[in-house]
């Protein structure tokens, strides 16, 4: 139950940086793992996050659950990954950083995301008002304060 858990966590994250996204064009991704107790996703938003904003991206992904979108997964070079997330710079320091010369991405809906998985095969397997946005943070780029301080949403 546990491994099935996780995958819904994390299938979870991609579907908050695919709401997030779609209200705010301009963020940049960094990462969105499972964690113990839950999910978050770390961005370079272009304006500060209110409570009323943590609102309208549970709302939309909401949305975006009912669509029952598939989390399709791809190995695609580095090369392909590097034009694909161009505008992504904490995304092409990942793309740099990892060994080889693949990268796995998924695709769900509109959204596309570097990751090694793994998901859900749909949203149809995350039940309504089963998750909840609660609290933004803030998150330095790898952990590292000599990088740049990021917006970290937890749900």
């Amino acid at each position: 139950m546990s491994e099935n858990i996780d995958k819904i966590r994390h299938s979870l994250a991609h579907v908050m940086a695919a709401a997030v996204l779609e209200l705010f064009p301009k963020t940049k991704l960094g990462i969105g793992p499972a964690i113990e107790n839950g999910f978050y996703y770390d961005f370079q938003l272009p304006a500060t996050l209110t409570p009323e904003d943590l609102q309208k991206i549970e709302t939309k992904m909401k949305e975006l659950i009912a669509q029952k979108l598939k989390f399709e997964k791809k190995n695609i070079t580095k090369r392909v990954a590097k034009k694909l997330f161009a505008i992504q710079p904490y995304k092409l320091e990942l793309i740099k950083d990892l060994p080889g010369d693949t990268v796995s991405i998924y695709t769900t809906g509109e959204y596309v995301d570097l990751c090694k998985g793994p998901h859900i095969k749909s949203t149809k397997e995350i039940l309504p008002n089963t998750f909840k946005l609660t609290k933004i943070a803030g998150a330095y780029w790898k952990g590292n304060e000599k990088n740049k301080m990021l917006t970290r949403i937890y749900g």
